[in-house]
């Protein structure tokens, strides 16, 4: 089972230390919630995780069945839903679904996994057939975003305020996608200052910022 363990991890920007000393220890099939008040590197801590930015002191260890995963395999396997993830607007949802499994080398979703996978995130398959992403509302578009991560099946989840521009049943079904996963056996590391999503956790990391 996939795991992830931060050692005393510090984070700096233009000389201001956002994350200082952070140690963690992160395993598949838990979901643990980054808190904190904006600005205090909720969404830093996820581009650490997802190796997009790298610590300035201290590391962070990725392995599988206790041993190391290279930065290659480890970032084949992480699925990110976070505010500078973008559907392709020019795309449909169809389209921007077999992009990124192609782009997995997965195989394409079948018409009868398509309908359920819409389904499984609260869109309605005529509400978006034919349509450009670029003609989705917010919270379509954050549908969208979910359902290719679903698609992707990675065993590793990123997920910065995944509820946010969703209404109370999207919020619901994200909760109860996050704890499917973990249950799965999944590594779910969920940024949020949403109770409800907190609750679902079963750790939680809480940043002061500085």
């Amino acid at each position: 089972m996939v795991s992830l363990t931060f050692s005393d991890v510090t984070k700096r920007f233009a000389g201001r230390t956002v994350i200082e000393h952070l140690s963690a220890e992160l395993a598949g099939g838990t979901v643990t919630a980054v808190t904190g008040a904006n600005g205090s590197g909720k969404s830093t801590l996820l581009k650490l995780a997802a190796k997009l930015l790298l610590p300035d002191e201290g590391k962070i260890v990725a392995k599988d069945g206790g041993q190391a995963l290279s930065k290659a395999s480890y970032r084949s396997r992480i699925g990110i839903v976070t505010p500078e993830f973008h559907a392709y607007p020019k795309l449909t949802a169809r389209e921007n679904l077999d992009f990124f499994l192609g782009f997995r080398r997965a195989a394409p979703l079948s018409p009868v996994q398509y309908e359920q996978l819409l389904a499984r995130v609260g869109l309605a398959s005529d509400q978006v057939a034919g349509k450009f992403v670029e003609h989705f509302s917010t919270g379509m578009r954050k549908r969208l975003h979910l359902a290719i991560l679903l698609a992707s099946e990675a065993d590793i989840w990123l997920l910065d305020e995944p509820g946010a521009n969703l209404d109370d049943a999207g919020r619901s079904m994200v909760r109860r996608e996050a704890r499917r996963a973990a249950d799965a056996g999944k590594l779910v590391l969920l940024a949020t200052n949403d109770r409800e999503e907190e609750a679902v956790a079963d750790a939680c990391i809480s940043l002061s910022g500085h």
